[in-house]
Protein backbone atom coordinates (compact mmCIF):
# COMPACT_ATOMS: atom_id res chain seq x y z
CA UNK A 1 0.00 0.00 0.00
CA UNK A 2 2.72 2.47 0.69
CA UNK A 3 3.98 1.96 -2.46
CA UNK A 4 1.40 2.58 -4.41
CA UNK A 5 0.61 5.92 -2.52
CA UNK A 6 4.08 6.79 -2.68
CA UNK A 7 3.78 6.52 -6.75
CA UNK A 8 0.83 8.49 -6.96
CA UNK A 9 1.91 11.14 -4.66
CA UNK A 10 4.54 11.77 -6.89
CA UNK A 11 3.08 11.08 -9.75
CA UNK A 12 0.73 14.16 -8.67
CA UNK A 13 4.09 16.15 -8.23
CA UNK A 14 3.90 18.19 -11.22
CA UNK A 15 0.19 17.34 -11.79
CA UNK A 16 -1.55 19.58 -14.69
CA UNK A 17 -5.18 18.92 -12.93
CA UNK A 18 -7.10 22.12 -12.56
CA UNK A 19 -10.64 22.43 -11.37
CA UNK A 20 -13.04 23.62 -8.74
CA UNK A 21 -13.23 21.89 -6.15
CA UNK A 22 -15.48 22.51 -2.91
CA UNK A 23 -13.99 24.04 0.82
CA UNK A 24 -13.99 21.58 3.86
CA UNK A 25 -16.29 23.33 5.70
CA UNK A 26 -18.93 21.19 7.23
CA UNK A 27 -18.48 18.39 4.96
CA UNK A 28 -20.03 14.97 5.92
CA UNK A 29 -19.28 11.68 4.34
CA UNK A 30 -21.68 9.66 2.38
CA UNK A 31 -23.37 6.84 4.95
CA UNK A 32 -21.97 4.31 2.21
CA UNK A 33 -18.46 5.52 3.12
CA UNK A 34 -19.09 5.80 6.83
CA UNK A 35 -16.57 3.24 8.80
CA UNK A 36 -14.01 2.81 5.69
CA UNK A 37 -10.39 2.50 5.96
CA UNK A 38 -8.44 4.68 4.99
CA UNK A 39 -6.35 2.60 2.57
CA UNK A 40 -10.04 1.58 1.10
CA UNK A 41 -10.87 5.27 0.43
CA UNK A 42 -7.33 5.72 -0.88
CA UNK A 43 -7.69 2.77 -3.16
CA UNK A 44 -10.84 4.19 -3.83
CA UNK A 45 -9.46 7.60 -4.98
CA UNK A 46 -6.66 6.14 -6.77
CA UNK A 47 -8.88 4.41 -9.55
CA UNK A 48 -10.69 7.23 -9.95
CA UNK A 49 -8.46 10.60 -9.22
CA UNK A 50 -8.89 11.94 -13.11
CA UNK A 51 -12.86 11.80 -12.32
CA UNK A 52 -13.11 15.05 -9.93
CA UNK A 53 -16.65 14.80 -8.90
CA UNK A 54 -15.69 10.98 -7.83
CA UNK A 55 -12.16 12.00 -6.64
CA UNK A 56 -12.94 14.90 -4.61
CA UNK A 57 -15.86 12.97 -2.36
CA UNK A 58 -13.35 10.13 -1.14
CA UNK A 59 -10.32 12.52 -0.54
CA UNK A 60 -12.92 14.84 1.55
CA UNK A 61 -13.94 11.96 3.70
CA UNK A 62 -10.20 10.41 3.89
CA UNK A 63 -9.44 14.37 5.39
CA UNK A 64 -12.44 14.23 7.37
CA UNK A 65 -11.91 10.41 9.23
CA UNK A 66 -8.24 11.81 9.71
CA UNK A 67 -10.08 14.95 11.43
CA UNK A 68 -12.13 12.55 13.34
CA UNK A 69 -9.73 10.05 14.55
CA UNK A 70 -6.48 12.53 14.87
CA UNK A 71 -4.71 10.38 12.27
CA UNK A 72 -2.00 13.76 11.24
CA UNK A 73 -0.29 11.49 8.33
CA UNK A 74 -3.40 11.02 7.04
CA UNK A 75 -4.66 14.54 7.28
CA UNK A 76 -1.54 15.95 5.44
CA UNK A 77 -2.05 13.33 2.74
CA UNK A 78 -5.38 14.53 2.65
CA UNK A 79 -4.87 17.65 2.18
CA UNK A 80 -1.78 17.48 -0.58
CA UNK A 81 -3.76 15.61 -2.81
CA UNK A 82 -7.35 18.00 -2.57
CA UNK A 83 -4.57 20.97 -3.41
CA UNK A 84 -4.21 19.52 -6.96
CA UNK A 85 -8.14 19.80 -7.57
CA UNK A 86 -7.84 23.51 -6.24
CA UNK A 87 -8.19 26.80 -8.64
CA UNK A 88 -7.57 29.65 -6.80
CA UNK A 89 -4.07 30.03 -6.01
CA UNK A 90 -4.82 31.21 -2.41
CA UNK A 91 -7.05 27.88 -1.72
CA UNK A 92 -4.36 25.98 -3.27
CA UNK A 93 -1.61 27.52 -0.70
CA UNK A 94 -4.07 26.70 2.21
CA UNK A 95 -4.63 23.67 2.18
CA UNK A 96 -0.44 22.98 1.26
CA UNK A 97 0.25 24.88 4.14
CA UNK A 98 -2.68 22.83 6.28
CA UNK A 99 -0.64 19.71 5.25
CA UNK A 100 2.62 21.38 6.33
CA UNK A 101 1.43 22.20 9.65
CA UNK A 102 -0.32 19.08 10.84
CA UNK A 103 2.69 16.98 9.94
CA UNK A 104 5.45 19.51 10.59
CA UNK A 105 6.84 17.96 14.14
CA UNK A 106 6.53 14.30 13.33
CA UNK A 107 8.78 11.67 11.67
CA UNK A 108 7.94 10.55 8.50
CA UNK A 109 9.65 9.99 5.51
CA UNK A 110 7.04 11.43 3.44
CA UNK A 111 5.82 14.41 5.06
CA UNK A 112 6.19 17.38 5.35
CA UNK A 113 8.45 16.95 2.57
CA UNK A 114 6.55 15.89 0.07
CA UNK A 115 4.14 19.44 0.84
CA UNK A 116 6.86 21.61 1.37
CA UNK A 117 7.84 19.80 -2.74
CA UNK A 118 4.22 20.48 -3.74
CA UNK A 119 4.56 23.93 -2.69
CA UNK A 120 7.53 24.57 -4.07
CA UNK A 121 6.72 23.20 -7.51
CA UNK A 122 3.91 25.67 -7.19
CA UNK A 123 6.00 28.76 -7.29
CA UNK A 124 8.52 27.39 -9.75
CA UNK A 125 5.24 26.44 -12.44
CA UNK A 126 4.43 30.28 -11.74
CA UNK A 127 8.91 31.23 -12.34
CA UNK A 128 8.56 32.86 -8.58
CA UNK A 129 11.97 30.98 -8.24
CA UNK A 130 12.35 33.04 -4.74
CA UNK A 131 9.94 31.05 -3.00
CA UNK A 132 10.13 27.87 -5.25
CA UNK A 133 13.96 28.14 -3.32
CA UNK A 134 12.62 28.61 0.15
CA UNK A 135 10.79 25.36 -0.09
CA UNK A 136 12.40 23.22 -1.96
CA UNK A 137 15.25 24.41 1.01
CA UNK A 138 12.55 23.16 3.92
CA UNK A 139 12.05 20.13 1.82
CA UNK A 140 15.66 19.02 1.80
CA UNK A 141 16.09 19.83 5.41
CA UNK A 142 12.74 17.94 6.03
CA UNK A 143 13.55 14.91 4.57
CA UNK A 144 17.32 15.08 6.02
CA UNK A 145 16.00 15.00 9.52
CA UNK A 146 13.36 11.81 8.59
CA UNK A 147 16.43 9.71 6.88
CA UNK A 148 13.91 9.83 3.28
CA UNK A 149 16.72 9.94 0.69
CA UNK A 150 14.38 9.68 -2.00
CA UNK A 151 12.95 13.36 -0.89
CA UNK A 152 16.61 14.55 -0.50
CA UNK A 153 17.80 13.98 -3.91
CA UNK A 154 13.98 15.05 -5.34
CA UNK A 155 15.00 18.57 -3.40
CA UNK A 156 18.35 18.38 -4.73
CA UNK A 157 17.44 18.01 -8.31
CA UNK A 158 14.83 21.08 -7.94
CA UNK A 159 17.35 22.92 -5.95
CA UNK A 160 20.00 22.47 -9.38
CA UNK A 161 16.71 23.50 -12.08
CA UNK A 162 16.90 26.87 -10.06
CA UNK A 163 20.84 26.88 -10.56
CA UNK A 164 19.86 26.90 -14.59
CA UNK A 165 18.02 30.26 -14.20
CA UNK A 166 20.77 31.56 -12.97
CA UNK A 167 22.88 29.95 -15.86
CA UNK A 168 24.88 28.14 -13.26
CA UNK A 169 24.87 25.09 -15.41
CA UNK A 170 27.84 23.33 -14.12
CA UNK A 171 26.69 23.60 -10.86
CA UNK A 172 23.08 22.18 -12.06
CA UNK A 173 25.15 19.61 -14.03
CA UNK A 174 26.47 18.02 -11.34
CA UNK A 175 23.46 17.85 -9.11
CA UNK A 176 21.25 16.70 -12.02
CA UNK A 177 24.33 13.86 -12.40
CA UNK A 178 23.98 12.66 -8.32
CA UNK A 179 20.63 12.12 -8.61
CA UNK A 180 20.48 10.43 -11.70
CA UNK A 181 23.59 7.99 -10.07
CA UNK A 182 21.23 7.94 -6.83
CA UNK A 183 18.09 6.50 -9.15
CA UNK A 184 20.28 3.81 -10.77
CA UNK A 185 21.51 0.66 -9.37
CA UNK A 186 24.37 -1.80 -11.09
CA UNK A 187 22.11 -4.81 -10.43
CA UNK A 188 18.26 -3.84 -10.44
CA UNK A 189 18.99 -0.99 -13.46
CA UNK A 190 16.38 2.20 -13.17
CA UNK A 191 15.07 2.52 -9.82
CA UNK A 192 12.21 4.94 -11.08
CA UNK A 193 11.79 5.21 -13.88
CA UNK A 194 9.20 8.83 -13.91
CA UNK A 195 12.28 10.31 -11.72
CA UNK A 196 15.15 8.74 -14.14
CA UNK A 197 13.13 10.50 -17.10
CA UNK A 198 13.02 13.86 -15.44
CA UNK A 199 16.38 14.27 -14.83
CA UNK A 200 17.96 13.12 -17.95
CA UNK A 201 15.47 15.36 -19.43
CA UNK A 202 17.36 18.45 -16.85
CA UNK A 203 20.48 16.94 -18.08
CA UNK A 204 19.88 16.74 -21.56
CA UNK A 205 18.49 20.60 -21.06
CA UNK A 206 21.21 21.87 -19.24
CA UNK A 207 24.14 20.54 -22.17
CA UNK A 208 22.18 22.47 -24.76
CA UNK A 209 22.52 25.83 -23.09
CA UNK A 210 26.13 25.22 -22.24
CA UNK A 211 26.34 24.26 -26.46
CA UNK A 212 27.23 21.31 -25.87
CA UNK A 213 25.04 19.83 -28.39
CA UNK A 214 26.18 16.39 -28.99
CA UNK A 215 26.22 15.42 -24.96
CA UNK A 216 22.41 16.95 -25.04
CA UNK A 217 21.42 14.95 -27.85
CA UNK A 218 22.76 11.77 -26.36
CA UNK A 219 20.41 12.18 -23.51
CA UNK A 220 17.74 13.39 -25.27
CA UNK A 221 17.72 10.33 -27.42
CA UNK A 222 18.56 8.01 -24.46
CA UNK A 223 15.09 9.57 -22.89
CA UNK A 224 12.97 9.33 -26.52
CA UNK A 225 14.24 4.93 -26.34
CA UNK A 226 13.34 4.88 -22.50
CA UNK A 227 9.72 6.77 -22.78
CA UNK A 228 8.94 4.61 -25.75
CA UNK A 229 9.28 1.78 -23.83
CA UNK A 230 6.71 2.63 -20.79
CA UNK A 231 3.65 1.28 -20.96
CA UNK A 232 1.74 4.93 -20.63
CA UNK A 233 3.50 8.19 -20.70
CA UNK A 234 1.61 10.66 -17.98
CA UNK A 235 4.11 13.35 -18.06
CA UNK A 236 4.73 13.25 -21.79
CA UNK A 237 8.31 12.50 -21.66
CA UNK A 238 8.43 11.61 -25.39
CA UNK A 239 7.83 15.27 -26.38
CA UNK A 240 9.76 16.28 -24.29
CA UNK A 241 12.64 14.53 -25.62
CA UNK A 242 11.36 15.44 -29.05
CA UNK A 243 11.63 19.49 -27.94
CA UNK A 244 15.07 18.81 -26.68
CA UNK A 245 15.73 17.51 -30.03
CA UNK A 246 14.27 20.03 -31.80
CA UNK A 247 16.32 23.09 -29.65
CA UNK A 248 19.36 20.92 -30.82
CA UNK A 249 18.09 21.00 -34.76
CA UNK A 250 18.50 24.90 -33.94
CA UNK A 251 21.74 24.94 -32.59
CA UNK A 252 23.30 22.85 -35.58
CA UNK A 253 21.26 25.14 -38.16
CA UNK A 254 18.53 22.38 -38.98
CA UNK A 255 15.96 24.94 -38.94
CA UNK A 256 13.06 23.20 -40.57
CA UNK A 257 14.17 19.92 -38.70
CA UNK A 258 14.00 21.77 -35.13
CA UNK A 259 10.40 23.62 -36.55
CA UNK A 260 9.29 20.18 -37.27
CA UNK A 261 10.39 18.65 -33.63
CA UNK A 262 8.95 21.72 -31.74
CA UNK A 263 6.04 22.09 -33.29
CA UNK A 264 5.29 18.30 -32.97
CA UNK A 265 6.23 18.64 -29.14
CA UNK A 266 3.91 21.81 -28.09
CA UNK A 267 0.61 20.84 -27.98
CA UNK A 268 1.88 18.37 -25.53
CA UNK A 269 4.76 20.80 -23.44
CA UNK A 270 1.81 23.28 -23.35
CA UNK A 271 -0.48 21.69 -21.40
CA UNK A 272 2.20 22.01 -18.60
CA UNK A 273 1.31 24.43 -15.53
CA UNK A 274 5.44 25.18 -15.47
CA UNK A 275 5.60 28.47 -17.97
CA UNK A 276 9.20 27.63 -18.42
CA UNK A 277 8.26 25.11 -21.44
CA UNK A 278 5.97 27.53 -22.98
CA UNK A 279 8.18 30.50 -22.79
CA UNK A 280 11.05 28.37 -24.27
CA UNK A 281 8.54 26.63 -26.56
CA UNK A 282 7.47 30.60 -27.95
CA UNK A 283 11.90 31.98 -27.56
CA UNK A 284 12.76 28.71 -29.58
CA UNK A 285 9.83 29.40 -32.32
CA UNK A 286 10.86 32.72 -32.73
CA UNK A 287 14.68 32.40 -32.86
CA UNK A 288 13.66 29.66 -35.85
CA UNK A 289 11.85 32.57 -37.69
CA UNK A 290 14.67 34.91 -37.59
CA UNK A 291 16.96 32.71 -39.10
CA UNK A 292 14.64 31.52 -41.77
CA UNK A 293 14.13 35.42 -42.34
CA UNK A 294 10.17 35.16 -41.70
CA UNK A 295 11.19 38.49 -39.12
CA UNK A 296 7.17 38.51 -38.59
CA UNK A 297 6.42 34.78 -37.53
CA UNK A 298 9.10 35.33 -34.64
CA UNK A 299 7.96 38.46 -34.20
CA UNK A 300 4.39 37.04 -33.24
CA UNK A 301 6.00 34.49 -30.38
CA UNK A 302 8.31 36.97 -28.95
CA UNK A 303 5.14 39.00 -27.97
CA UNK A 304 3.68 36.23 -26.79
CA UNK A 305 6.67 36.14 -24.21
CA UNK A 306 5.89 39.90 -23.40
CA UNK A 307 2.31 39.11 -22.93
CA UNK A 308 3.08 36.09 -20.40
CA UNK A 309 5.63 38.48 -18.50
CA UNK A 310 2.97 41.39 -18.53
CA UNK A 311 0.41 39.02 -16.85
CA UNK A 312 2.67 37.35 -14.49
CA UNK A 313 5.16 39.92 -13.35
CA UNK A 314 7.90 36.95 -12.84
CA UNK A 315 11.27 37.44 -14.56
CA UNK A 316 12.98 34.67 -16.63
CA UNK A 317 15.67 34.58 -19.26
CA UNK A 318 13.34 34.01 -22.12
CA UNK A 319 11.81 37.67 -21.37
CA UNK A 320 15.16 39.25 -21.91
CA UNK A 321 15.95 37.74 -25.21
CA UNK A 322 12.80 38.31 -26.41
CA UNK A 323 12.85 41.84 -25.84
CA UNK A 324 16.23 41.86 -27.54
CA UNK A 325 14.71 40.38 -30.29
CA UNK A 326 12.23 42.85 -30.66
CA UNK A 327 14.37 46.27 -30.18
CA UNK A 328 16.51 44.78 -32.86
CA UNK A 329 12.85 43.97 -35.41
CA UNK A 330 11.60 47.24 -34.37
CA UNK A 331 14.75 49.10 -35.25
CA UNK A 332 15.41 46.88 -39.22
CA UNK A 333 11.37 48.54 -39.63
CA UNK A 334 12.48 51.99 -38.53
CA UNK A 335 9.59 51.99 -36.54
CA UNK A 336 11.27 54.32 -33.40
CA UNK A 337 8.28 54.63 -31.39
CA UNK A 338 7.95 50.76 -30.63
CA UNK A 339 12.31 50.47 -30.72
CA UNK A 340 12.07 52.83 -27.82
CA UNK A 341 9.00 51.24 -25.61
CA UNK A 342 10.99 47.95 -25.93
CA UNK A 343 14.46 49.40 -24.82
CA UNK A 344 12.60 51.04 -22.13
CA UNK A 345 11.22 47.40 -21.35
CA UNK A 346 14.31 45.75 -21.66
CA UNK A 347 15.99 48.51 -18.96
CA UNK A 348 13.34 48.13 -16.72
CA UNK A 349 13.92 44.17 -16.50
CA UNK A 350 17.50 44.28 -16.46
CA UNK A 351 17.07 46.20 -13.30
CA UNK A 352 14.74 43.75 -11.59
CA UNK A 353 16.45 40.94 -13.38
CA UNK A 354 19.45 41.96 -11.91
CA UNK A 355 18.35 42.09 -8.36
CA UNK A 356 15.64 39.50 -7.80
CA UNK A 357 18.87 36.76 -9.36
CA UNK A 358 21.59 38.36 -7.26
CA UNK A 359 19.44 37.82 -4.62
CA UNK A 360 18.86 34.50 -5.31
CA UNK A 361 22.00 33.66 -5.91
CA UNK A 362 23.28 34.96 -2.73
CA UNK A 363 20.11 32.71 -1.24
CA UNK A 364 21.87 29.63 -3.09
CA UNK A 365 25.27 30.21 -1.39
CA UNK A 366 24.06 31.51 1.78
CA UNK A 367 21.77 28.48 2.40
CA UNK A 368 22.76 25.50 0.45
CA UNK A 369 26.51 25.94 -1.76
CA UNK A 370 27.81 26.19 1.97
CA UNK A 371 25.33 24.80 4.86
CA UNK A 372 27.75 22.51 6.75
CA UNK A 373 29.99 25.46 7.92
CA UNK A 374 27.09 27.85 8.70
CA UNK A 375 25.80 24.25 10.58
CA UNK A 376 28.72 24.47 12.46
CA UNK A 377 28.69 28.33 13.48
CA UNK A 378 25.60 27.36 14.88
CA UNK A 379 26.22 24.47 16.49
CA UNK A 380 29.36 25.91 18.34
CA UNK A 381 27.10 29.10 19.42
CA UNK A 382 24.33 26.77 20.60
CA UNK A 383 26.97 25.06 22.77
CA UNK A 384 28.66 28.26 24.12
CA UNK A 385 25.09 29.18 25.35
CA UNK A 386 24.12 26.37 26.87
CA UNK A 387 26.57 25.55 29.01
CA UNK A 388 26.58 29.95 30.09
CA UNK A 389 30.07 29.75 28.94
CA UNK A 390 31.52 33.41 29.24
CA UNK A 391 32.04 36.08 26.67
CA UNK A 392 35.46 36.25 26.56
CA UNK A 393 34.98 32.28 25.44
CA UNK A 394 32.50 33.18 23.15
CA UNK A 395 34.78 35.50 21.34
CA UNK A 396 37.16 32.92 21.21
CA UNK A 397 35.37 30.46 19.16
CA UNK A 398 33.87 32.79 16.99
CA UNK A 399 37.73 34.15 16.41
CA UNK A 400 38.54 30.43 15.93
CA UNK A 401 35.89 29.97 13.49
CA UNK A 402 36.55 32.93 11.35
CA UNK A 403 40.46 31.45 11.28
CA UNK A 404 39.50 28.09 10.18
CA UNK A 405 37.11 29.72 7.46
CA UNK A 406 39.84 31.60 6.64
CA UNK A 407 42.56 28.54 6.67
CA UNK A 408 40.00 26.65 4.63
CA UNK A 409 39.47 29.06 1.99
CA UNK A 410 43.51 29.31 1.75
CA UNK A 411 43.91 26.43 1.34
CA UNK A 412 41.18 25.68 -0.93
CA UNK A 413 42.51 28.33 -2.67
CA UNK A 414 46.65 26.48 -2.77
CA UNK A 415 44.86 23.37 -3.78
CA UNK A 416 42.82 24.89 -6.66
CA UNK A 417 45.99 26.11 -7.72
CA UNK A 418 48.05 23.26 -7.28
CA UNK A 419 45.58 21.36 -9.41
CA UNK A 420 45.45 23.82 -11.95
CA UNK A 421 49.10 23.45 -12.82
CA UNK A 422 48.62 19.80 -12.46
CA UNK A 423 46.49 19.86 -15.33
CA UNK A 424 48.22 22.43 -17.54
CA UNK A 425 51.42 19.72 -17.43
CA UNK A 426 49.07 17.11 -18.21
CA UNK A 427 47.02 18.29 -21.45
CA UNK A 428 49.99 20.44 -22.86
CA UNK A 429 50.95 19.54 -25.83
CA UNK A 430 54.68 20.61 -26.11
CA UNK A 431 56.24 18.35 -22.88
CA UNK A 432 59.52 19.58 -22.77
CA UNK A 433 62.44 17.40 -24.12
CA UNK A 434 64.17 16.38 -21.26
CA UNK A 435 60.64 15.85 -19.44
CA UNK A 436 60.17 13.07 -22.53
CA UNK A 437 63.41 12.07 -22.02
CA UNK A 438 62.94 10.90 -18.39
CA UNK A 439 59.66 9.40 -19.13
CA UNK A 440 60.73 7.04 -22.09
CA UNK A 441 64.23 6.45 -20.27
CA UNK A 442 64.94 2.88 -20.47
CA UNK A 443 68.08 1.39 -19.04
CA UNK A 444 70.36 -0.11 -21.20
CA UNK A 445 70.56 -4.25 -20.87
CA UNK A 446 73.09 -5.39 -18.56
CA UNK A 447 75.21 -8.44 -18.70
CA UNK A 448 73.77 -11.47 -17.06
CA UNK A 449 75.49 -11.08 -14.01
CA UNK A 450 74.40 -8.06 -13.24
CA UNK A 451 70.91 -9.19 -12.95
CA UNK A 452 70.84 -12.68 -13.48
CA UNK A 453 68.84 -12.94 -16.63
CA UNK A 454 70.24 -13.47 -19.94
CA UNK A 455 70.36 -10.11 -22.08
CA UNK A 456 69.08 -12.70 -24.81
CA UNK A 457 65.50 -13.37 -23.20
CA UNK A 458 65.53 -9.57 -21.42
CA UNK A 459 65.43 -8.24 -24.92
CA UNK A 460 62.82 -10.25 -26.12
CA UNK A 461 60.72 -9.50 -22.85
CA UNK A 462 60.99 -6.31 -23.27
CA UNK A 463 60.19 -6.11 -27.26
CA UNK A 464 56.63 -8.39 -26.06
CA UNK A 465 56.40 -6.05 -23.31
CA UNK A 466 56.13 -3.09 -25.81
CA UNK A 467 53.88 -4.76 -28.20
CA UNK A 468 51.76 -5.37 -24.98
CA UNK A 469 51.49 -1.90 -24.31
CA UNK A 470 50.84 -1.04 -28.20
CA UNK A 471 48.23 -3.24 -28.20
CA UNK A 472 46.83 -1.82 -25.22
CA UNK A 473 45.99 -5.24 -23.56
CA UNK A 474 46.66 -3.54 -20.25
CA UNK A 475 42.99 -2.45 -20.19
CA UNK A 476 41.68 -5.84 -19.58
CA UNK A 477 40.82 -6.22 -15.51
CA UNK A 478 42.12 -10.01 -16.03
CA UNK A 479 45.59 -9.21 -16.18
CA UNK A 480 47.78 -11.02 -13.55
CA UNK A 481 51.43 -11.55 -13.43
CA UNK A 482 51.06 -14.77 -13.75
CA UNK A 483 48.70 -14.29 -16.84
CA UNK A 484 51.06 -12.00 -18.50
CA UNK A 485 54.30 -13.80 -17.83
CA UNK A 486 52.46 -17.04 -19.44
CA UNK A 487 51.36 -15.12 -22.56
CA UNK A 488 55.04 -13.08 -22.90
CA UNK A 489 56.81 -17.18 -22.59
CA UNK A 490 58.57 -15.96 -19.43
CA UNK A 491 57.90 -17.16 -15.73
CA UNK A 492 56.91 -14.49 -12.41
CA UNK A 493 60.45 -14.09 -11.28
CA UNK A 494 62.32 -13.13 -14.36
CA UNK A 495 59.36 -10.78 -15.80
CA UNK A 496 58.97 -9.21 -12.01
CA UNK A 497 62.55 -8.58 -12.13
CA UNK A 498 62.14 -6.83 -15.55
CA UNK A 499 59.86 -4.55 -14.78
CA UNK A 500 61.53 -3.36 -11.53
CA UNK A 501 64.92 -2.98 -13.20
CA UNK A 502 64.08 -1.16 -16.64
CA UNK A 503 60.88 -0.27 -15.82
CA UNK A 504 61.61 1.11 -12.85
CA UNK A 505 58.16 0.31 -11.56
CA UNK A 506 56.32 -2.66 -9.47
CA UNK A 507 54.10 -5.05 -11.59
CA UNK A 508 51.13 -3.43 -10.35
CA UNK A 509 52.09 0.03 -10.55
CA UNK A 510 53.74 -0.13 -14.25
CA UNK A 511 49.77 -1.76 -15.26
CA UNK A 512 48.11 0.75 -13.92
CA UNK A 513 50.68 3.91 -15.02
CA UNK A 514 49.88 2.46 -18.66
CA UNK A 515 45.91 2.22 -17.30
CA UNK A 516 46.18 6.19 -16.60
CA UNK A 517 47.88 6.86 -19.24
CA UNK A 518 45.49 5.13 -21.66
CA UNK A 519 42.41 6.98 -20.58
CA UNK A 520 43.73 10.45 -20.33
CA UNK A 521 44.48 10.23 -23.92
CA UNK A 522 41.47 8.89 -24.77
CA UNK A 523 39.15 11.22 -22.14
CA UNK A 524 41.05 14.31 -24.25
CA UNK A 525 39.94 12.78 -27.92
CA UNK A 526 36.62 11.40 -26.57
CA UNK A 527 33.45 13.85 -25.60
CA UNK A 528 31.40 11.10 -24.97
CA UNK A 529 33.59 9.38 -22.93
CA UNK A 530 33.59 12.32 -20.56
CA UNK A 531 29.89 11.67 -19.82
CA UNK A 532 30.46 8.24 -18.44
CA UNK A 533 30.38 7.91 -14.23
CA UNK A 534 33.54 6.91 -12.89
CA UNK A 535 32.75 3.72 -12.26
CA UNK A 536 31.82 3.19 -16.42
CA UNK A 537 35.45 4.85 -17.11
CA UNK A 538 37.29 2.68 -14.37
CA UNK A 539 35.77 -0.70 -16.14
CA UNK A 540 36.56 1.13 -19.24
CA UNK A 541 40.16 1.16 -18.81
CA UNK A 542 40.85 -2.24 -16.73
CA UNK A 543 39.94 -0.79 -12.77
CA UNK A 544 37.55 -3.03 -11.13
CA UNK A 545 36.45 -0.64 -8.67
CA UNK A 546 35.97 3.69 -8.94
CA UNK A 547 37.97 4.35 -5.66
CA UNK A 548 40.74 2.37 -7.10
CA UNK A 549 40.89 3.97 -10.38
CA UNK A 550 40.92 7.56 -8.87
CA UNK A 551 43.41 6.76 -6.10
CA UNK A 552 45.64 5.40 -9.11
CA UNK A 553 45.13 8.62 -11.23
CA UNK A 554 45.90 11.06 -8.36
CA UNK A 555 48.66 8.78 -7.16
CA UNK A 556 49.57 9.61 -10.43
CA UNK A 557 49.32 13.17 -11.39
CA UNK A 558 48.37 14.69 -8.35
CA UNK A 559 44.47 15.30 -9.25
CA UNK A 560 41.44 13.35 -9.52
CA UNK A 561 39.49 12.13 -12.67
CA UNK A 562 36.30 13.59 -12.11
CA UNK A 563 38.31 16.96 -11.56
CA UNK A 564 40.52 16.21 -14.99
CA UNK A 565 36.94 15.98 -17.17
CA UNK A 566 35.54 18.96 -15.09
CA UNK A 567 38.21 21.29 -16.64
CA UNK A 568 38.07 19.40 -20.15
CA UNK A 569 34.87 20.52 -20.48
CA UNK A 570 35.37 24.26 -19.40
CA UNK A 571 38.68 24.34 -21.37
CA UNK A 572 36.74 23.51 -24.61
CA UNK A 573 34.16 25.66 -24.14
Amino acid sequence: MKGKIHYVLILLLLSTIGVYAQGTEGFKPPDSLQGKSFEDLYGRYAKVMHDTTKSLIYLHSYLEKGRQEDEKINMARGYGLLSHYQVEDNIKLQYLDSSITVSKNLKNPYFPALSYSFKGGYYYQRLNFKEALHNFFLSLEAAKNNNSNFYVYAAKRNIALIKIELGKYDEALNGFRECLEYNYDDKIGIKDTIHYLFITSDISEAYSKKNMIDSSSYYAKEGIKISKMMSSDPYNFYYRFVFNEGVNHFYNKKYNAALDSINKALPFVSTQIDKNYVLNSFLYLGKIHDKMKEEDKAKFYYHKIDSVYQSSGNVSSQVREAYNALVQYYKNKKDTKNQLLYIEKLLQFDSILQNDYKELNDILVKQYDTPELLAEKELLVQAATSKNSTYSIYIIILIVSVLLFIGLFAYQYYRRSLYQKRFEILTQKDVPQEIKEKQHKEKEITAAEDIGISPAIVEEVLSKLQDFEDKKEFASAKITLTQLSSALGTNNKYLSKIINIYKEKSFSQYINDLRIDYIVERLQEDKKLRNYTIKAIARETGFNTAEVFSKAFYGKHGIYPSYFIKKLEKLEN
